[in-house]
């Protein structure tokens, strides 16, 4: 039976640190690096169990960010993945309904970036239609190859108000 629970990063022990190290890479077909490693950290993990074994991983790191030109703090969906040989089971999508809910009761607007879409789709969220900068040394710099593969959720499910501009803080790796 499949089954989710959640932890913090200092729940994390070597040996399930190594399983979703591995699970990530398999699932990103080794295009998971260290810094994406490290974007999964500061929040909520949810793993995926089927049996005793974890199948599935994601995390919602809380980020600053501007949207519209206000200060707001936000879930923002990180590294999650189902290990392959689990793939067009359930699994991802049971896992990603737990996040969608959590990130409905916590925070005001969520964002993830993906190649995916149709899979977030039927879960709510929405594609981001609007203009995406980084804020680096002081400047807002326009990040437009970002855009297209972000997208977000509003808290409540009725609304559907879209946002024009989100400006997040620069780090490493994939800033989006």
């Amino acid at each position: 039976m499949f089954q989710i629970s959640r932890l913090t990063d200092a729940d994390l022990n070597h040996r399930v640190e190594a399983s979703l190290r591995e699970l990530l890479a398999d699932a990103f077909d080794g295009d998971f690096s260290n810094e994406d490693w490290k974007h999964t950290y500061g929040g909520l993990r949810f793993l995926g169990y089927l049996e005793k074994e974890i199948v599935a991983h994601g995390s919602v790191i809380e980020r600053s960010v501007q949207i519209d030109g206000e200060d707001a703090k936000i879930g923002y969906v990180e590294g999650l993945a189902v290990a392959p040989m689990y793939w067009r089971r359930g699994f991802g999508s049971n896992l990603m309904a737990e996040i969608t809910s959590y990130c409905r009761t916590t925070f005001l607007f969520s964002m993830l970036s993906t190649g995916e879409k149709n899979f977030y789709r039927k879960q709510g969220w929405l594609d981001f239609e609007g203009e995406s900068y980084v804020l680096r040394n002081g400047a807002e710099i326009r990040t437009l190859e970002e855009d297209e593969g972000l997208m977000y959720l509003p808290q409540s499910v009725k609304d559907k108000s879209s946002l024009t501009k989100v400006v997040c803080e620069a780090r490493s790796g994939d800033d989006w």
